[in-house]
């Protein structure tokens, strides 16, 4: 549709040009030719209730809306849980559309429902091939979404932000599903007499779980060969039934291409991968990650790994395979770094991110154990590249930044990334530095 001739039909407009345009038989042309799937396709990608306004425009199009294949609500509007408006509201728009497939479903909610009202929904709409499920509902309750879970099988994408129950039966198989995202979920294993969690997909992609727990399961096994991405964020389990109380997650994905973890406490968690995963993130805080954690990912290529202050390994394994290493951590804790340069013998390219705090500053007891300390093989002899993000030019950071400088015998590139402008003099200052290699070029940003 034309924008103006669109514009023309969505703006109410005085009765003596409404009279000009009807007469118009140009414009009224350009209704009747409208195919009904185009006017499905259309008014599909409205929100429903736009969709369903658009009834008035004129006779032909009074029941177009029931044609719809994209169901979006959103009650954000409707903020006092008293006003049923907009309950009503779905309610009339699942009763009164077509028997046609549905695509997707997607329901915003700010305020708290009854949980057998939108499990009635979901269950009308779910008897249609449904694809996409999304539903963002932070206040509601616990939604117990167990007695649906048979009824995914047509899912391609699910997205369940609000507080869920899962109870999925041992193996669960989801045929169609390209993409999971859990966000507070519970998820259990109480109708299977395994402790394992087996969760076949086939061709899923993409996923992700946050704030999520597990129950009463000893391993979960993710069997999803066309897996490319698994996140997880501060999830745990509950009531691990083996003496050492430690849930047991299996990927088994040979096309996995990343991994990113965040968590406060291995004890609860231990992670296995496929020996061919090429990349990580992990943001660790609290001091009870030991190395047998870290030893899941030795096989990456690429780590970016965030460490909080309170933090504390005893030894890191060895990363025979990585060449990037993304380092986030409290650059007054220089034996950090050194533990994980001596644990990486191939390493080329290293960038560092200081989570110091700008009142901190390293003392002169830090700067000469800095300038004594015997630089790590991978630096003497691999590193090419050196970033530094974020970078201030304090004794801190020109400290690590020379002691590199000065080591590094291939080095090439220094990269010097910084929020504010550097001035000339502390410019001219870090070029002035002893270099190890001749080819090194100092670049800032």
């Amino acid at each position: 549709m034309h924008p103006e001739t669109k514009q023309a039909c969505l703006v109410t407009v005085p009765s003596s040009k409404k009279a000009r345009l009807c007469s118009d038989q140009n414009f009224e042309d350009k209704f009747s030719s409208l195919h009904e799937s185009i006017v499905s396709r259309i008014l599909s990608h409205l929100l429903t209730v736009e969709a369903v306004s658009t009834s008035v425009l004129s006779k032909s199009w009074r029941n177009m809306w029931t044609s719809i294949t994209e169901l979006q609500f959103d009650d954000k509007i409707h903020r006092d849980p008293s006003d049923s408006r907009f309950t009503d509201f779905v309610d009339r728009v699942i009763g009164n559309i077509g028997s046609h497939p549905i695509n997707s479903f997607h329901l915003r909610s700010v305020n708290s429902y009854d949980e057998a009202l939108l499990i009635s929904w979901l269950s009308e709409v779910l008897k249609r091939n449904l694809q996409r499920l999304v539903i963002t509902c932070h206040e509601l309750d616990s939604v117990n979404f167990s007695p649906l879970f048979p009824s995914f099988g047509s899912l391609v994408e699910l997205r369940l932000r609000t507080k869920s129950i899962l109870d999925i039966s041992a193996p669960a198989l989801l045929p169609k599903l390209k993409f999971l995202s859990l966000e507070d979920a519970r998820i259990f294993n109480l109708s299977s007499v395994s402790t394992n969690l087996v969760l076949n997909f086939p061709v899923l992609e993409t996923f992700e779980a946050s704030y999520s727990r597990c129950f009463r399961t000893d391993t979960v096994i993710l069997d999803s060969p066309l897996l490319r991405i698994f996140e997880m964020f501060k999830c745990t389990s509950v009531h691990v039934p083996n003496a050492s109380q430690v849930c047991k997650i299996r990927v088994l994905a040979s096309n996995l291409e990343k991994i990113t973890f965040s968590g406060n406490d291995s004890r609860k968690i231990r992670l296995s991968f496929p020996p061919s995963l090429p990349e990580a993130y992990l943001a660790l805080s609290r001091s009870h990650w030991s190395k047998k954690f870290l030893s899941s990912f030795t096989c990456v290529r690429s780590l970016g790994i965030e460490l909080s202050k309170d933090f504390h390994v005893i030894k890191v394994p060895k990363f025979r395979q990585l060449v990037y290493l993304h380092l986030i951590y409290d650059m007054t804790r220089y034996f950090i770094l050194t533990q994980f340069l001596e644990a990486a013998p191939i390493l080329e390219m290293l960038s560092i991110r200081d989570l110091t705090s700008p009142r901190s500053s390293p003392t002169e007891k830090f700067l000469k154990e800095l300038r004594s300390e015997e630089s790590p093989d991978c630096i003497r002899t691999m590193l090419k590249v050196l970033q530094i993000r974020n970078f201030k030019p304090n004794r801190l950071q020109t400290s690590v930044l020379r002691c590199v400088m000065e080591n590094a015998g291939i080095l090439g590139s220094v990269i010097l990334s910084s929020p504010n402008p550097i001035t000339e003099e502390a410019k001219a200052q870090i070029l002035s530095y002893p270099k190890a290699s001749p080819h090194a070029s100092v670049f800032f940003e």
